[in-house]
């Protein structure tokens, strides 16, 4: 099936449109795995390791319904395309769960735990169906590799912004609240309220500013007899050999991401012992670190190949971090160059893994003759959710034999050493074992060319060779 589409020059409409979908994506993924854990622990009072695995259970079901949710938007035929009508579809069920998540009431421990879990899980659940088809839209918005880059680029602006937004205000809102006379848990739930609204204007913008550029139907329906089993197009994915280190060093980014995110939020609270204000000031300024560095790595990307600057950008990280284990995080100025370090790496992980991750639907095009983005974005998605989900499963429990209690003013030393290293040793060593991954992930800007000229001639029949890009397949 020929896919190449001449495409209408991408505007810059459709690069901020698209961007401003991650405001659909990552506000609720970033107030989750900034906040819900703490508020199980802290507001709930849920113990830390029930609270890490429920946390933990949701993560997990979000990670194997996002193979589900890819297999279905690659196989789903519509005249509007296969990817935004699900995205707008589920926006309002996103919105409203998310504000529900964030709403507690007078039951017992059992039936709050139960309810934490419905809840998240169904929360993850109307996040997948969104997150998928919108991650898989980008790899139609442009089928050019500089393009691919750009958009992630802008698309990595919003999503840090979405952060910012995401880490800075539940502070600042819960705080406001108590201000005018409601409860802490009322506080929470408002919190939810306002990041569910704001889910809901990302996807309905990034809806209309990305229509018209989902590539024809024509080009995108799936004959009968190539629906295959779904893990036998797993396997088929998993067997490209890019796919397996971008998924390691993708796995290993979410997971400490993850972890960093509720470090940080533990140790201002409970190490620090900062207030509403500096923690919301903080939270705002170590995501923005972020955004700083992006046109840095855009300006490093054009001179050396994605995967070189991403192993770099891990690499200091993880050394970085792991040096800190004997510095130790002790006020504000220790705090934002953790966090410069920290954002180096995890600004690379969120601006070039999407890319990364699209020029391997090429590859398994010539190999297998099939345009799957979907199923790709859900193996790699996965991959981060397994992440993320081993991560609060780790901090759980590094928390809980610290001796951790939610419901205390002050900590022991012991759970202050144990936050202390989920901010520092433990992530710093998974980031170096990504920055190893990456060592084996084989697609180069000259290599990605040459294949994509012999993609062109197999399609149109003329004879080919895989000269200048064989260490690919």
């Amino acid at each position: 099936m020929d896919n190449t589409v001449k495409q209408k020059p991408l505007t810059l409409k459709n690069k901020i449109g698209y961007g401003i979908g991650e405001f659909g994506e990552c506000t609720g993924y970033n107030l989750f795995y900034f906040f819900f854990l703490f508020y199980l622990t802290d507001i709930v009072g849920i113990p830390a390791s029930i609270g890490g695995l429920i946390s933990s259970i949701a993560v997990f079901w979000d990670a194997v319904t996002d193979l589900a949710i890819g297999y279905i938007s690659d196989n789903f035929t519509s005249k509007y395309g296969r990817r935004r009508p699900l995205m707008i579809g589920v926006a309002i069920p996103y919105a409203i769960v998310t504000y529900l998540m964030f709403c507690s009431f007078d039951m017992s421990m059992d039936a709050k735990i139960a309810y934490s879990i419905i809840l998240s899980i169904v929360f993850w659940t109307c996040y997948t169906v969104y997150t998928i088809p919108y991650f898989a839209l980008g790899a139609e918005v442009t089928q050019v590799f500089e393009k691919r880059t750009s958009l992630r680029l802008y698309a990595a602006v919003f999503l840090h912004a979405a952060t910012m937004i995401a880490s800075s205000t539940p502070p600042m809102i819960v705080q406001k609240s108590i201000d005018m006379g409601m409860s802490v848990e009322k506080g929470w739930s408002n919190v939810g309220l306002l990041i569910g609204l704001v889910i809901l204007v990302g996807i309905v913008v990034c809806w209309f500013c990305t229509k018209g550029r989902e590539l024809p139907a024509e080009k995108t329906v799936v004959k009968k007899e190539d629906k295959v089993n779904i893990f036998r197009t797993i396997g088929q994915i998993f067997k490209l050999k890019p796919t397996v280190p971008l998924a390691v060093a993708t796995f290993c980014g979410a997971f400490v991401c993850t972890m960093a995110s509720n470090g940080m939020v533990y140790i201002m609270t409970n190490k620090l012992g900062f207030n509403a204000g500096m923690q919301s000031l903080l939270l705002l300024i170590i995501p923005a670190l972020a955004i700083v560095f992006l046109p840095l790595i855009s300006a490093f990307t054009k001179r050396f190949d994605k995967r070189t600057v991403f192993m770099f950008c891990l690499g200091f990280g993880g050394i970085s971090l792991a040096i800190y284990s004997f510095i130790g995080i002790t006020g504000v100025t220790s705090l934002v160059i953790w966090g410069v370090c920290y954002q180096i790496a995890n600004s690379s992980l969120w601006a070039l893994y999407y890319a990364m991750m699209y020029d391997i639907s090429e590859v398994d095009e010539f190999k297998y003759g099939k345009r799957r983005e979907g199923i790709i974005t859900a193996s790699m998605a996965f991959f981060q959710k397994i992440g993320g989900s081993a991560a609060l499963w780790v901090t759980g429990m590094v928390l809980n034999s610290g001796g951790y209690d939610g419901t205390l003013d002050v900590q022991p030393d012991s759970a202050v050493t144990a936050i202390d290293s989920i901010c520092t040793i433990i992530p710093g060593i998974v980031y170096i074992v990504g920055c190893i991954a990456l060592i084996f992930y084989p697609i180069t800007g000259k290599r990605y060319k040459a294949l994509l000229i012999a993609l062109e001639a197999k399609k149109t029949g003329k004879e080919y060779s895989t000269e200048g890009f064989e260490k690919m397949l």
